[in-house]
């Protein structure tokens, strides 16, 4: 890749006196800061590093479409290496890049991505040894890479043998067989980058897929554990693009979007890790511009792929199922399905729109009764697809009546009940289905009257759930734990509490206790006479307060008291011990091991007893309190306790 340089100045024409080019010194020292100092990765770099080398060599003898090889490590063969069928490399190539700092043959070509002269030499940013093995198709070279006794590095050659293998270099080291793992997971990561993607000699190990999520001219969106955040491809390198370093709009937005953008060799400037970009002045300009058109077009991408189904309700799953694998910023704020209705990811039971548009979506199985909160998981939108609009307008009378008709005559259907809308356009463009009913024009359905006892005899009996379904196998005659209702919550020892509370601090506990679930329902205010006369009925009040009145919270607080202590360490090390003790200690501990342990039903019990009566049950100290009299004779007690032989022989001590 070129390298753009800076203006130089001739400050001997100037007539300026003596002149000196600043040196290198060349020795351990200065080899270790320059290789430990530029890469942070030590495993990446060498894996990155030597495929790019391989890429390179492919592209000089024309081989640009054919994969190199790589031997991903393993526990039973640890060691990395990359061979390609390039050029290959004269023995005095070798000698002369494998032992020259920053010596480079590509810096005058933007159809190399390597510039630097460091490549060859990455291996030591990881280990002190490796191996360059140069095949001609008629002989083998190797040459050993390493650092000497003084740190320093050095290259020796081995005689040639001959070989038929075909021309190329091959580099491999030996890599620890705690590190196999992370080269693994550089491997996946520096791949991302080539095209095509080079033979993994591992059975064992193939790198993780990429999932190309949306494509176009000079980008791609991608779904990887890797790559999670913008990246800039040049060749075969991939280079994080911080968006804080540009000029563009919405760079907090898309810091996290996992976009790699192509460019051509020589677009931006890179460090001398190839870790990341340089971003100098025309750096800039040029990623900014790229950006910003890739952006564009991505946008526009997405725009038209939720255009593209036939049908509206098709284009809300689409973008559904784009929700979740694009980024967030890159949906559009109000998409619409061309341009006529609003998409939506999903639409809700009830919900409103507007200041006056109300709907509740009823399928065929649901009871006829508007309820302002349903259920809690949403409604697909194909299942909204199948419904039909029944239009309660703000003129329309009795529109349950002519709901009820309406289902009467088609029992299969599923409805979108709506309320409050001026006309069907306002109803239309919020779901998006254009099939209506106006309930102004269907017949009111007549519910004959009946007395008041037999109205009570057919009122449904609602289960105790969040949506209070209807219970339409429920007998009169069978047992039931019945809760009065209050509005939308419920009424339970004189206090309003919403289902939640009800169901985690009463019906939960109770069912723990043996109740059966199916038994909870709920009775509505003008239901409440049913009750009357049912022995078979109980109030929640009632059954809790009957499983509560043996609690003895005293003796609970006992029992989880000595519980507690008895799973101490300490504690449990003077029990077995517990011959050789003290005697009021000995007898301490006897007390305390003959104390019952709470079973599950009491723990329960004990959740309903706080519930009912707001006190809440803590241990007792005084056992930690009387242990610790009776030990504080002892102070090195707790120290022996780590050890048995030693506390044993303490205790003899002691009892002396």
């Amino acid at each position: 890749m070129k390298i753009e340089t800076a203006m130089t100045n001739n400050f001997a024409a100037a007539g300026f006196g003596e002149a000196r080019r600043f040196g290198f010194e060349m020795n351990a020292m200065a080899f270790h800061a320059v290789i430990d100092g530029i890469y942070s990765d030590k495993i990446a770099a060498p894996v990155r590093e030597y495929a790019t080398n391989a890429y390179d060599a492919h592209r000089m003898a024309g081989k640009g479409d054919e994969p190199f090889v790589m031997m991903a490590p393993s526990t039973f063969n640890p060691f990395f290496m990359v061979r390609d069928f390039g050029p290959g490399m004269t023995h005095d190539e070798v000698m002369d890049r494998a032992t020259t700092m920053f010596a480079s043959d590509k810096r005058d070509t933007n159809d190399q991505v390597g510039m630097l002269g460091l490549g060859m030499k990455s291996a030591f940013a990881y280990t002190k040894q490796y191996t360059i093995t140069c095949y001609d198709g008629v002989e083998q070279r190797e040459y050993v890479c390493y650092l000497d006794v003084a740190g320093a590095p050095t290259v020796t050659a081995m005689d040639a043998v001959p070989s038929e293998e075909p021309r190329g270099v091959k580099i491999s080291f030996p890599v620890k067989q705690g590190d196999i793992y992370r080269f693994q997971q550089a491997i996946s990561k520096v791949m991302i980058g080539f095209d095509p993607m080079p033979k993994i000699l591992n059975d064992q190990f193939k790198p993780d897929p990429v999932n190309v999520v949306m494509e176009g001219s000079n980008f791609q969106l991608i779904s990887t554990p890797h790559i999670k955040q913008p990246h800039i491809r040049q060749g075969c390198v991939l280079y994080p693009l911080s968006l804080h370093e540009l000029d563009v709009e919405n760079r907090y937005d898309f810091q996290y979007a996992p976009i790699i953008i192509d460019v051509p060799i020589g677009t931006a400037n890179v460090s001398t890790s190839r870790e990341q970009l340089g971003y100098d002045a025309e750096t800039k300009a040029n990623l900014t511009e790229i950006w910003t058109k890739s952006l564009q077009e991505l946008q526009g991408m997405v725009e038209l792929s939720l255009d593209e189904p036939d049908d509206f309700h098709e284009a809300c799953v689409r973008l559904r199922e784009m929700s979740k694998t694009l980024p967030y910023p890159l949906l559009p704020r109000e998409p619409k399905w061309r341009g006529k209705y609003r998409l939506r990811t999903q639409f809700t039971w009830c919900g409103h729109s507007g200041e006056d548009l109300r709907s509740n979506i009823l399928l065929s199985h649901h009871e006829l009764a508007w309820i302002s909160r349903r259920a809690d998981h949403p409604v697909d939108p194909m299942t909204v697809a199948k419904c039909v609009i029944a239009l309660e307008t703000f003129d329309c009378t009795f529109g349950k009546e002519r709901l009820r008709r309406y289902r009467q005559d088609n029992p299969t259907t599923d409805v979108i009940w709506v309320k409050g809308a001026k006309d069907a356009d306002q109803a239309i463009n919020y779901f998006g289905v254009t099939k209506v009913v106006d309930l102004r024009e269907i017949e009111r359905l007549r519910v004959p009257r009946v007395s008041v006892s037999n109205r009570y005899e057919r009122t449904d009996i609602r289960n105790f759930d969040r949506t209070r379904w209807v219970l339409p196998s429920f007998d009169l005659n069978q047992d039931a734990i019945y809760v009065h209702s209050e509005g939308h919550d419920y009424r339970v020892f004189d206090r309003v509490m919403s289902y939640d509370s009800v169901r985690h601090q009463f019906a939960d506990p109770l069912i723990k206790l043996g109740h059966r679930e199916g038994d909870f329902i709920v009775l509505l205010k003008d239901q409440r006479s049913l009750a009357k006369g049912r022995t078979n009925w109980v109030h929640l009040d009632e059954l809790v307060t009957r499983e509560i009145a043996n609690f003895d919270p005293k003796e609970y607080v006992r029992k989880i008291s000595a519980s507690a202590l008895r799973g101490d360490f300490f504690t449990a090390k003077l029990h077995a011990h517990l011959e050789e003790l003290p005697k009021r200690l000995k007898a301490f501990i006897e007390d305390l091991w003959q104390i019952p342990t709470v079973n599950a039903d009491e723990v329960t019990r004990a959740e309903l007893y706080t519930a009912v009566t707001g006190e809440e049950i803590w241990r007792d100290a005084s056992f930690t309190q009387r242990l610790n009299q009776l030990t504080e004779r002892y102070p090195l007690l707790h120290s022996a306790a780590r050890d048995s032989e030693l506390m044993s022989h303490y205790l003899k001590l002691i009892r002396r």
